[in-house]
């Protein structure tokens, strides 16, 4: 029957905020569908269900490929076994995301330096590259080490540039952009990527970079170049 209602088109439609996808069970028969919706939400289809989610946490007791996690639309992927309080940490930050008012966040005239915040798990890198910024003049920065901290510092400091690393564990550069992308669509920052081989670490869905002010700087890079990237993505 659930066949017969998939082939005609008929789907009972189940809508969340936040999908958790359980990569290891769900594989063999969740897949995910394009072009229904406009890019700020997920569309699964499953056993002839339509799954809607604005954000999606992929779960995972192996590894699995970027290229995977960009397919299903993962802004993270939390390894199995986890610790609650991690899942609850990803909830709580991302609840705020979404229920961000954009009216409320403060605005960025009057300020007299440029903010930006520094993404890196390279704790010594990160910090390095904070120094070189606070030596110029015009720039207030701050750092975190992973994606979750980058949402935090976001929700909580309102930079208009976020310098990051690509590869970092749980939740990588561009499932950053791709959560801000949906829950700071009005107040999105301009974005500057590092990565040592950004040509082979693009994502399959760029729509939801559309629009937005994004450079790559490739590592290791010299100070030169990710000043100018920076004024390049604030200028845009």
């Amino acid at each position: 029957l659930e066949a017969e209602k998939e082939a005609n088109g008929v789907f009972s439609v189940l809508e969340g905020d936040i999908l958790l996808y359980d990569v290891d069970t769900s594989a063999s028969f969740l897949r995910k569908e394009d072009g229904i919706l406009p890019s700020r939400q997920s569309v699964f289809m499953a056993r002839g269900q339509r799954l809607q989610a604005s954000l999606t946490i992929a779960l995972s007791s192996r590894s699995v490929s970027r290229s995977m996690l960009e397919q299903i639309g993962a802004v993270a992927l939390l390894q199995m076994p986890f610790e609650m309080g991690h899942l609850q940490r990803y909830l709580s930050v991302l609840q705020r995301l979404l229920l961000a008012n954009p009216m409320q966040c403060p605005g960025i005239t009057g300020r007299e330096k440029v903010r930006v915040l520094v993404v890196d798990d390279d704790i010594n890198l990160a910090h390095a590259i904070q120094q070189c910024l606070l030596y110029e003049t015009g720039y207030e920065v701050e750092v975190a080490h992973n994606g979750l901290e980058a949402l935090e510092q976001w929700l909580d400091w309102y930079p208009e540039c976020i310098v990051t690393d690509l590869i970092m564990p749980w939740m990588n550069g561009y499932q950053v952009m791709r959560c801000l992308a949906v829950g700071a669509e009005q107040r999105m920052p301009g974005f500057v990527v590092m990565s040592a081989l950004p040509s082979l670490e693009g994502p399959r869905d760029r729509l939801y970079l559309e629009g937005k002010s994004v450079a790559y700087v490739d590592k290791p890079f010299h100070v030169e170049h990710l000043l100018h990237a920076i004024k390049q993505v604030c200028a845009e």
